[in-house]
């Protein structure tokens, strides 16, 4: 019997393999996969996709409006100006995936990977991202809007000119991450990794970094009116007016404070208070 069932469900997927869109979302539920289909415009609205295989997918402007795509496979997807709004995408594998101009309103992403994403432009005002995982994502002009990135990693992203306001960036890691030009004012910052980040030029006025580690980081005509700074670490930081702070550091002689050579001394083993 189970022989019979098994062979039934190979025939049914073969007969999908090359179908129409119609044929695909029926693979889809059926194999629970469909890896490299064209799936562009295609309605899968409100569907139960948990843990699909959707790597290589073609979801262009495609409909995904409520679906449950929790730990699904993702990767390397098309899914520029797909609505995602209120979708469920906890866990899923989003890597290296094209989200240009899609709409992630509402949506839950919490521990997704989204490394080296393409995010620009996106809406994900109001999503849950908690400890996502977006190292080297680029995020220029995306809307975060009272989204929640408590604990996410955004080592090496891109969030340069970044404008909109998330409310939780607490205990996010930001080591390396590009934020030229951005508007934080009055961001939730505390705890924050922001090692060698660059916030040159940025607006931080009235911002909650309490206790953020901003070693090595480039504050250069930054703005930091009202901001909250208890005990943050300014170890070898670019200030405001150019110089190189030495408030936090704990072993002295492991960077070189010359404005052009302190980051090629950085260790990464360095202790801070």
């Amino acid at each position: 019997m189970k022989v019979l069932i098994t062979v039934l469900l190979l025939t049914v997927v073969l007969l999908f393999m090359n179908g129409s869109k119609p044929d695909l979302k029926n693979r889809l539920l059926i194999a629970r996969e469909c890896m490299g289909c064209d799936l562009e415009n295609a309605d899968l609205q409100q569907l139960d996709l948990d843990g699909v295989n959707l790597e290589n997918a073609n979801l262009q402007h495609a409909n995904l409006y409520k679906t449950n795509l929790n730990k699904a496979n993702l990767k390397n997807a098309n899914l520029q100006q797909t609505r995602l709004t209120d979708a469920q995408l906890k866990q899923a594998n989003l890597t290296q995936a094209n989200l240009f101009e899609a709409n992630l309103s509402k949506s839950n992403l919490e521990e997704a990977i989204l490394e080296q994403a393409n995010i620009i432009n996106a809406n994900l005002n109001k999503s849950m991202m908690k400890k996502a995982k977006l190292q080297e994502a680029v995020l220029t002009g995306s809307k975060l809007s009272n989204a929640n990135l408590e604990g996410a990693n955004l080592e090496k992203a891109d969030l340069s000119t970044y404008q909109e306001l998330p409310t939780l960036l607490n205990r996010v890691n930001l080591k390396k991450a590009n934020l030229k030009q951005s508007d934080l004012e009055g961001a939730w910052l505390i705890k924050a990794q922001l090692i060698e980040a660059n916030l040159e030029e940025s607006n931080l006025n009235y911002a909650n970094l309490k206790e953020a580690n901003l070693a090595g980081s480039n504050l250069k005509q930054s703005k930091l009116k009202y901001a909250i700074l208890d005990k943050v670490n300014f170890c070898g930081t670019i200030m405001e007016n150019g110089a190189i702070s030495l408030k936090g550091c704990s072993v002295q002689g492991i960077y070189d404070f010359s404005p052009i050579n302190h980051r090629k001394h950085y260790s990464l083993s360095r202790r801070f208070n």
